[in-house]
């Protein structure tokens, strides 16, 4: 008796040609979903209430000072043994560096903490300095350069002028050229 084994190829039906069609609708379904929910986020989102539009100042009269600005530069954010300041340390001293740039006296005086280990001057005797500015130019240029770390603080100098800042960010001293 022999046995014939007998091989057939797959035929072409129905079930061989639902798993192309099924793929290609589960397709279509997911890009219908997909398209919904876009249009479903842009709806909420533009019904939602929008904010107020800022309001634009008028532009000042031509024979009005100019208003302060940033100053040029920036202060140093690392000592001069290259180790970054500390974070209380570098915002302090960009505030004074801001308010010494702009020539923002309250915003000096404001980060201006008279140290008594170098007995420094009171503020009342610091303000008419801070009123020239190449007194507040010699200070800016001091706080560009890298500070020497000293013991409660740093010290920041150039050309003369120095400034001290504690490890809070308020400055201590100065001295001028």
């Amino acid at each position: 008796m022999t046995a014939s084994a007998s091989t057939s190829a797959p035929t072409s039906g129905a079930g061989s040609a639902r798993g192309p069609w099924i793929a290609s609708a589960a397709l279509a379904v997911a890009i219908v979903v997909a398209a919904g929910l876009a249009v479903v986020t842009l709806v909420t989102s533009s019904s939602a209430p929008a904010a107020e539009a800022p309001s634009v100042a008028p532009a000042p009269p031509a024979d009005a000072p100019p208003s302060p600005t940033t100053p040029p530069g920036a202060p140093a954010t690392a000592d001069s043994a290259g180790r970054a300041l500390p974070a209380a340390v570098a915002t302090g001293v960009q505030g004074l560096y801001t308010a010494l740039g702009t020539g923002d006296l309250a915003g000096v005086q404001s980060r201006y903490e008279p140290s008594t280990a170098v007995d420094a001057a009171p503020w009342s005797e610091v303000e008419p300095l801070m009123e020239n500015p190449a007194n507040r130019e010699a200070l800016l240029a001091a706080l560009r350069e890298p500070p020497e770390r000293r013991a409660g603080g740093y010290r920041y100098s150039a050309g003369g002028a120095r400034v001290g800042v504690d490890g809070q960010g308020r400055m201590t001293f100065l001295l001028l050229p």
